[in-house]
């Protein structure tokens, strides 16, 4: 298989131009084919319902032993890339985020996908920094909160829309999934609210990206909230388990450390209520 210039790359995968309108995403030599499978599985069930607008999903490939799906080719700014751009208009970014996060919500999953509760409770069993005491009550938490049926992207942030002459793109679905709408907005939350800057950043981009996550996260909740008619409280309730699940993610210790704080914090508020 032949492709040409590299135009993205992430933690599990690069992608490149691969002629007539489309682009290959290679994932990394050791990256799970079952989760490459998943993802083309993913994106082939939505793309199919026609309602949400995602790349086309060509086929799956492969090339100098990496896995890898070719897409249909979108020639389009990422969200992220045009809040950076236009900070000033990031209230508007927001609530269009919000929009097509409830919009996608609107579909079905599928038993093909998974269910999101079942890999939440796999997830958390697994995790590290947590003591058997702490991960046993979270799932307790867990068991409590209500199944769900309809699609989840579960890595829903601006970096994973684009947008284009025709308007946005959803994209990645590696992490979509069938369950409940409101752990896929608490795990949005937790995205846009938590991460740790880079080693040696400034005082004033501290305080910068600070404000952006702040009034990001402010204003797509309020959005989200008004769009889809469910509670803050709905969406709170899932933040404690989806932040257990994502310690067994590749991101920073620093952040790692912030999570398991914020776990410990609502383990706390849960024993005095």
């Amino acid at each position: 298989m032949e492709y040409n210039r590299r135009v993205g790359a992430g933690r599990t995968a690069e992608v490149f131009e691969h002629g007539d309108n489309t682009i290959v995403k290679l994932y990394l030599e050791d990256f799970s084919p079952a989760a490459v499978e998943q993802e083309f599985r993913v994106s082939s069930y939505v793309y199919n319902q026609g309602s949400v607008r995602t790349p086309r999903p060509v086929g799956l490939t492969e090339a100098e032993g990496r896995r890898g799906i070719v897409f249909q080719q979108i020639h389009g700014r990422s969200l992220l890339g045009q809040i950076s751009g236009q900070p000033w208009r990031l209230p508007v970014y927001a609530k269009q985020l919000a929009s097509l996060h409830d919009q996608l919500h609107q579909l079905e999953g599928s038993p093909e996908l998974g269910q999101h509760k079942e890999q939440l409770h796999r997830q958390i069993v697994a995790a590290p920094m947590l003591t058997m005491e702490e991960k046993t009550a979270v799932l307790e938490h867990l068991q409590r909160l209500p199944e769900g049926s309809r699609l989840c992207h579960g890595d829903f942030h601006p970096d994973n829309v684009l947008i284009d002459a025709d308007g946005a793109w959803i994209i990645d679905w590696m992490n979509g999934i069938s369950g409940n709408p409101a752990a896929d907005a608490a795990r949005s939350v937790l995205l846009f609210s938590m991460g740790a800057m880079p080693p040696g950043s400034s005082f004033t981009a501290r305080v910068v990206t600070g404000f952006i996550r702040q009034k990001l996260t402010k204003v797509y909740i309020r959005e989200y909230l008004r769009l889809s008619g469910r509670s803050y409280a709905e969406i709170n309730a899932w933040v404690l388990p989806v932040a257990a699940a994502r310690l067994i993610e590749g991101v920073p210790a620093a952040e790692k450390e912030q999570l398991a704080k914020e776990i410990r914090r609502r383990l706390r508020s849960l024993r005095k209520s």
